[in-house]
């Protein structure tokens, strides 16, 4: 027993010590950033994120770093692993999109059905985090209906009660759909960027294939399956062939 509360209270204060080094790390780097140290400030940011940390802000200020060094697929890499975490991250948004503008191949999407575009933006508002706290809220307002429905003393109470309780577990089986979905996209990889400055873009998952186009740095890419060192690959417009592997770095 006595041997168990010593290894706590030993990883309590290891946990600590962790921490508080990634504090002065994290004020260290922000005041080299803001001095214009970018490489000190980016060794110190990835310290950070070596040490198992990741966040939204730690992703967007390494984004920056890159982008200051001119390293604009690592910056685009990296605001786009801070836009996974939070969607709605609009300085992420708006430096990725300042950050594309650098690339070579300016792909345009497919259109899409309006109601995936709404009901994305919507989920997008929030992070996993936020959607499963909102989900929590509506799952108590439900149970407060519920109970308006069984102790009103008055028939339209109990009616009004009930309908107000449907609609508060619908929107909390909407909450609870989008934190789900937004973890998942979080921890898929099944995005990448490409990082060499060309690559060819084949017809099959070997050196013979035919070349169907190439793609430059920077380039965001679906990936489709997975062949050994080959992927198949999608873009924003449809195209789809095989890559190599190496030639990418996963979001």
């Amino acid at each position: 027993m006595r041997k168990n509360i010593f290894t706590a209270i030993f990883l309590l204060l290891a946990y600590i010590a962790c921490a508080q080094d990634s504090y002065q790390l994290w004020d260290q780097a922000n005041e080299a950033y803001s001095v214009g140290e970018y490489n000190s400030a980016l060794e110190k940011y990835q310290a950070i994120q070596e040490s198992g940390k990741s966040s939204y802000n730690l992703y967007y200020n390494i984004g920056n770093c890159h982008y200051k060094l001119g390293e604009i697929a690592k910056a685009i890499v990296y605001y786009e692993r801070a836009l996974k975490l939070n969607p709605s991250g609009e300085d992420a948004i708006k430096n990725l999109e300042i950050a594309k503008l650098h690339t070579l191949d300016q792909i345009e999407s497919v259109p899409e059905f309006i109601l995936t575009t709404w009901t994305r933006d919507i989920r997008n508002i929030f992070s996993s985090n936020v959607w499963a706290y909102i989900a929590l809220a509506f799952f108590a307002i439900t149970l407060v209906f519920l109970l308006g429905f069984k102790f009103a003393p008055v028939t339209g109470q109990r009616k009004v009660s009930f309908i107000c309780a449907c609609i508060t577990f619908l929107m909390m089986l909407f909450s609870i759909l989008f934190s789900a979905n937004l973890a998942s996209t979080g921890a898929s990889k099944d995005y990448a960027v490409v990082m060499v400055p060309v690559s060819n873009v084949k017809s099959a998952p070997n050196s013979t294939g035919n070349n169907l186009f190439i793609l430059h740095m920077g380039t965001k890419i679906q990936i489709l399956e997975e062949v050994q060192n080959w992927i198949r690959i999608e873009l924003a417009d449809g195209r789809q062939g095989w890559m190599q592997s190496p030639d990418v770095e996963i979001i």
